[in-house]
């Protein structure tokens, strides 16, 4: 379990010592002696004179627990990391808390209020190996969200980032033409707002009024206890132009979500394979919505996956720049899936008052409403059937999948599961569903503090996490995904996570999407060392070359010559030149040219 020094103590006997540089020239070890509080600001802070971070890699040290007053704003390329840690001698991930002010006032100013806002055109940021704690350390709250992008022709990456308690939305996209990738993530235990409910999810973004995309790929992350849709993809832009390769979620373990797997109205070019729903749409839906003010009711019942029909694109100026998505190809398809209804979901609220339960009628004051007699008002409802609330699809995506791009394929009920996950985190979130599905109020479930703590502390981790995502062996869907893989996060089952990532990984699922045009990136990191990756764009299938020149325009390596397809293509540069030999110090040039057309640019090694 992670043990916490009160963040005023620890910041009281803090000791100064200077940022260590052990790992490489292009790492900073933020000194937890020296930033326990105030490491967001000295790494805002580290920076040249252009706006570039000093370091590539930020890192955290481990088993410690660094405290945010305030946003990590970042406009330059950079990776936000934890080291290493031995969980079997009781290490846990480098961990980030956000505390209050001095006043004990929120300091998050912006809204969504999340750990990491990225900004900048062209940059590239990560987040690995860390845990990030949305339970404010005072207790006095938690926090919105892990990051909000915002910017131009951004690439986003995270790995390997656990968060814990966070009020709403943990990843929101807002950036322009942005390129995700989200890999072997855990997000559990929301909060919600104070009494709130159908707001919430694991990644937003792609059109209406957020960012667009270039690409989303999110693979091999656990999701519990969202409290709306775990997916809100829109797609007036981005992903929905045409010609734009699909959005891919793959292998993702979705526990105890409030509302079905996405959002039901959009989400048009994308597919999701290999995934695994357990005590999805877990709100429970009743025959009269509107007495009980439930999100999204519909009379037969509306299962795991939903996708309601969409309009015409009518807008004049997408249409002239052909980027319209066609509402009779959505290009929306659902393969090698599984779902399942735990028995506490249907015993304990998807059965939960067959015979109709009735309430008081409440008026504007908050007393009961009576009738001219003076009598109660009374209001009543009753529970759909097991049948109608427990199952695949409804009615209205069967509409789509006849005639609008919509498919699904090989998706299956695992009745015989065996989840392994404690049913005490549904039945905790069932008392608090009840609790709103009567009157469409929380009469007893009103603060954040609500959630089942396996230890009893809503503002500490716990770690490991007490939770068991792993499933029976001999289910069905162990062995259901492509290539005969388990559904769901491979994470729960490591050997076989090994094994694919050998063996599938970027062959099954390529993020890659046809460029607009011919371009050569910045590489990244720069200055480098010993390693840096070059990334260029192939509007068309073409013969390139890429090489490395010195100062004096002799030739130093070719990193590719030949024919290339169309896409994005991504080239690591060790430091070494043709003979294998390490290359001195110095500024480089890398020339990418396919015959007709050469773009240079400049890096720079350091030693």
């Amino acid at each position: 379990m992670i043990k916490m020094i009160s963040y005023r103590c620890l910041l009281a006997a803090a000791i100064l010592f200077p940022i260590t540089n052990a790992y490489s020239a292009d790492t900073t070890v933020v000194s937890h002696a020296t930033y326990a509080q105030g490491w967001e600001t000295f790494i805002m802070g580290d920076t040249t004179a252009t706006g570039e971070h000093n370091a590539h890699v930020y890192m955290l040290e481990s088993s410690k627990v660094y405290y945010q007053l305030v946003p990590l704003r970042v406009s330059s390329s950079m990776e936000l990391t934890g080291a290493s840690y031995d969980e079997s001698a009781g290490g846990f991930p480098a961990t980030i808390q956000q505390i209050p002010g001095a006043d004990g006032s929120n300091q998050f100013d912006n809204w969504p209020a999340s750990n990491v806002l990225t900004y900048g055109n062209a940059q590239t940021y990560k987040l690995s190996n860390l845990l990030f704690n949305g339970a404010m350390a005072d207790g006095s709250g938690t926090t919105f969200g892990v990051m909000a992008t915002y910017g131009e022709d951004n690439r986003i990456v995270v790995d390997k980032v656990t968060s814990v308690h966070n009020t709403i939305i943990t990843y929101f996209n807002f950036g322009k033409r942005e390129a995700w990738t989200v890999t072997n993530c855990k997000a559990v235990q929301y909060s919600c707002y104070a009494a709130g409910m159908y707001f919430g999810g694991f990644w937003w973004g792609a059109g209406s009024w957020m960012g667009t995309l270039r690409s989303l790929y999110v693979a091999n992350n656990t999701i519990e206890g969202a409290h709306a849709n775990p997916f809100v993809i829109f797609t007036q832009a981005g992903l929905g132009q045409a010609g734009a390769a699909p959005a891919i979620i793959t292998h993702n373990t979705i526990v105890n979500s409030i509302d079905q797997l996405k959002f039901p109205r959009d989400a048009n070019n994308t597919h999701w394979t290999n995934n695994l729903i357990v005590n999805g749409t877990s709100q429970g839906q009743t025959r009269n919505a509107a007495n009980t003010a439930l999100a999204q009711n519909t009379p037969d019942g509306h299962g795991k996956m939903l996708v309601k029909s969409q309009q015409p694109c009518a807008d004049s100026t997408l249409v002239a720049q052909g980027r319209c998505y066609d509402n009779m190809n959505r290009n929306i398809h659902f393969e090698n899936n599984a779902w399942f209804d735990t028995p506490a979901l249907v015993d304990n609220l998807f059965s939960w008052g067959n015979d109709g339960w009735c309430w008081p009628l409440k008026a504007a004051d908050g007393s009961d409403s009576l009738d001219a007699n003076g009598a109660v008002v009374e209001l009543c409802d009753t529970m759909l059937t097991v049948a109608a609330q427990s199952k695949w699809m409804d009615d209205s995506t069967a509409h789509q999948i006849a005639d609008h791009g919509v498919s699904e394929t090989n998706n299956i009920h695992a009745t015989d599961l065996g989840f392994n996950l404690d049913e005490i985190y549904i039945n905790t979130q069932i008392l608090r569903s009840k609790d709103w599905l009567d009157n469409g109020v929380h009469d007893t479930h009103t603060d954040r503090a609500w959630m089942h703590q396996a230890d009893g502390d809503y503002e500490v981790v716990e770690w490991p996490l007490p939770m068991d995502f792993s499933y029976s062996t001999s289910s069905a869907a162990y062995t259901h995904g492509r290539y005969g893989y388990p559904l769901g996060d491979l994470n729960a089952f490591p050997d076989v996570l090994a094994d694919w990532t050998a063996n599938v990984l970027g062959v099954e699922d390529n993020v890659s999407i046809t460029p607009a045009k011919f371009e050569l990136a910045q590489n990244f990191p720069n200055p480098f060392n010993p390693t840096t990756d070059i990334t260029f764009n192939l509007d068309r299938a073409a013969n390139v070359d890429l090489s490395i020149y010195n100062m004096l325009g002799q030739k130093v390596r070719t990193l590719t010559s030949g024919s290339k397809a169309a896409g994005t293509h991504v080239l690591r540069w060790d430091g070494r030149d043709e003979a294998g030999s390490s290359v001195s110090t110095g500024i480089y040039l890398y020339t990418l040219t396919d015959g007709s057309t050469s773009i240079t640019k400049k890096m720079a090694l350091m030693k």
